[in-house]
Protein backbone atom coordinates (compact mmCIF):
# COMPACT_ATOMS: atom_id res chain seq x y z
CA UNK A 1 0.00 0.00 0.00
CA UNK A 2 1.45 3.21 -0.78
CA UNK A 3 0.69 6.60 1.63
CA UNK A 4 0.98 10.20 0.53
CA UNK A 5 2.83 12.48 2.13
CA UNK A 6 -0.39 13.82 3.25
CA UNK A 7 -2.12 11.51 4.74
CA UNK A 8 0.91 10.25 6.66
CA UNK A 9 1.00 14.03 7.72
CA UNK A 10 -2.39 13.87 8.23
CA UNK A 11 -2.04 11.02 10.53
CA UNK A 12 0.43 12.34 12.61
CA UNK A 13 -1.27 15.51 13.42
CA UNK A 14 -4.07 13.61 14.25
CA UNK A 15 -2.52 11.64 16.48
CA UNK A 16 -1.00 15.10 18.42
CA UNK A 17 -4.24 16.73 18.60
CA UNK A 18 -5.67 13.97 20.18
CA UNK A 19 -2.54 13.50 22.44
CA UNK A 20 -1.38 10.30 21.18
CA UNK A 21 2.09 11.54 20.33
CA UNK A 22 4.38 13.87 22.31
CA UNK A 23 5.57 17.24 21.28
CA UNK A 24 9.56 17.76 21.38
CA UNK A 25 10.39 19.89 24.06
CA UNK A 26 10.28 23.18 22.36
CA UNK A 27 6.34 22.37 21.64
CA UNK A 28 6.03 20.80 25.05
CA UNK A 29 7.10 23.69 26.95
CA UNK A 30 6.87 26.90 24.70
CA UNK A 31 8.74 29.97 25.87
CA UNK A 32 6.39 32.79 27.66
CA UNK A 33 5.98 34.36 23.78
CA UNK A 34 4.37 31.90 22.43
CA UNK A 35 2.53 30.91 25.39
CA UNK A 36 -0.49 33.34 24.68
CA UNK A 37 -2.08 35.21 21.61
CA UNK A 38 -0.61 38.37 20.98
CA UNK A 39 -2.39 41.19 22.78
CA UNK A 40 -2.10 43.78 19.84
CA UNK A 41 -3.99 41.39 17.62
CA UNK A 42 -7.19 42.95 16.95
CA UNK A 43 -9.17 39.65 16.14
CA UNK A 44 -8.42 38.53 19.67
CA UNK A 45 -9.51 41.69 21.48
CA UNK A 46 -12.77 40.93 23.24
CA UNK A 47 -12.88 37.68 23.64
CA UNK A 48 -14.92 36.07 25.65
CA UNK A 49 -14.59 32.11 26.51
CA UNK A 50 -16.19 30.00 28.08
CA UNK A 51 -14.16 26.26 28.67
CA UNK A 52 -11.99 27.70 25.62
CA UNK A 53 -8.18 28.53 25.80
CA UNK A 54 -6.44 29.70 22.79
CA UNK A 55 -3.70 27.13 21.63
CA UNK A 56 -0.78 27.46 19.17
CA UNK A 57 -0.72 24.88 16.28
CA UNK A 58 2.20 24.32 13.97
CA UNK A 59 1.96 25.37 10.25
CA UNK A 60 3.11 22.67 7.91
CA UNK A 61 5.22 25.76 6.88
CA UNK A 62 6.94 25.88 10.16
CA UNK A 63 5.00 29.06 11.50
CA UNK A 64 2.31 28.85 14.30
CA UNK A 65 -1.61 29.54 13.85
CA UNK A 66 -3.68 30.46 16.82
CA UNK A 67 -7.23 28.48 17.59
CA UNK A 68 -9.46 27.87 20.27
CA UNK A 69 -9.10 24.10 22.59
CA UNK A 70 -11.90 22.97 24.30
CA UNK A 71 -10.12 23.70 28.07
CA UNK A 72 -11.28 20.44 30.15
CA UNK A 73 -13.19 17.40 30.25
CA UNK A 74 -16.77 17.98 30.34
CA UNK A 75 -18.03 15.06 31.45
CA UNK A 76 -20.69 14.49 29.19
CA UNK A 77 -22.54 10.45 28.67
CA UNK A 78 -20.78 8.61 26.12
CA UNK A 79 -22.79 8.08 22.37
CA UNK A 80 -22.46 11.50 21.25
CA UNK A 81 -20.02 13.97 18.99
CA UNK A 82 -18.71 17.45 19.52
CA UNK A 83 -19.46 19.76 16.73
CA UNK A 84 -19.55 23.68 16.02
CA UNK A 85 -23.02 25.66 16.26
CA UNK A 86 -24.38 29.11 15.47
CA UNK A 87 -26.86 30.10 17.34
CA UNK A 88 -27.28 32.96 15.72
CA UNK A 89 -28.52 31.38 12.56
CA UNK A 90 -29.61 27.95 14.51
CA UNK A 91 -27.58 25.89 12.29
CA UNK A 92 -24.42 23.65 12.47
CA UNK A 93 -21.92 26.11 11.21
CA UNK A 94 -18.02 25.24 11.51
CA UNK A 95 -15.41 22.38 11.15
CA UNK A 96 -12.63 21.38 13.52
CA UNK A 97 -9.16 21.13 12.81
CA UNK A 98 -6.53 18.26 12.14
CA UNK A 99 -3.41 20.04 11.92
CA UNK A 100 -3.87 23.63 10.28
CA UNK A 101 -4.91 21.97 6.60
CA UNK A 102 -7.52 19.30 7.67
CA UNK A 103 -10.80 19.93 8.99
CA UNK A 104 -13.26 17.95 10.01
CA UNK A 105 -16.94 18.48 10.99
CA UNK A 106 -17.36 16.54 14.03
CA UNK A 107 -15.02 14.55 16.55
CA UNK A 108 -15.95 11.99 18.95
CA UNK A 109 -12.65 12.80 21.79
CA UNK A 110 -12.86 16.34 23.77
CA UNK A 111 -9.37 17.22 23.43
CA UNK A 112 -9.81 16.83 19.44
CA UNK A 113 -12.33 19.73 19.26
CA UNK A 114 -9.68 22.48 18.19
CA UNK A 115 -10.96 25.06 15.86
CA UNK A 116 -10.03 28.58 14.40
CA UNK A 117 -13.34 30.83 14.23
CA UNK A 118 -14.60 32.36 11.45
CA UNK A 119 -12.26 30.03 8.83
CA UNK A 120 -15.41 28.43 7.64
CA UNK A 121 -17.95 30.56 6.45
CA UNK A 122 -19.52 33.97 7.41
CA UNK A 123 -18.04 35.66 10.85
CA UNK A 124 -20.65 34.39 13.73
CA UNK A 125 -20.92 36.52 16.80
CA UNK A 126 -21.05 33.36 19.13
CA UNK A 127 -19.81 29.87 18.40
CA UNK A 128 -20.45 27.00 20.16
CA UNK A 129 -18.95 23.60 21.28
CA UNK A 130 -21.79 21.26 21.26
CA UNK A 131 -22.08 17.93 22.17
CA UNK A 132 -24.52 15.33 21.05
CA UNK A 133 -26.58 14.79 17.53
CA UNK A 134 -25.73 17.15 15.20
CA UNK A 135 -28.71 16.14 13.57
CA UNK A 136 -30.51 17.50 16.35
CA UNK A 137 -28.19 20.14 17.83
CA UNK A 138 -31.44 21.58 20.11
CA UNK A 139 -31.14 19.17 22.14
CA UNK A 140 -27.47 18.95 22.16
CA UNK A 141 -25.37 20.10 25.21
CA UNK A 142 -23.71 23.53 25.33
CA UNK A 143 -19.67 22.48 26.64
CA UNK A 144 -17.86 25.48 25.08
CA UNK A 145 -18.09 29.08 23.45
CA UNK A 146 -16.43 32.01 22.36
CA UNK A 147 -18.54 34.80 21.69
CA UNK A 148 -16.79 38.06 19.78
CA UNK A 149 -13.55 36.24 19.66
CA UNK A 150 -12.12 37.34 16.59
CA UNK A 151 -14.60 40.10 15.32
CA UNK A 152 -12.81 43.54 14.98
CA UNK A 153 -15.25 46.00 15.21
Amino acid sequence: MVFTKRYIIAAVAAAFVVGGLSAPAALAAPDAAHTSPPATADQFQGAELDNLSWTPVPTMGGGIIWMLRVSSDPNVEPGGLYFLYNPDTSSVSGKFAVGDDIRVRTVSDWQAAVFAPGLDGPHARRTEVRYGDPQNPGAAQVVASVTNGWISQ
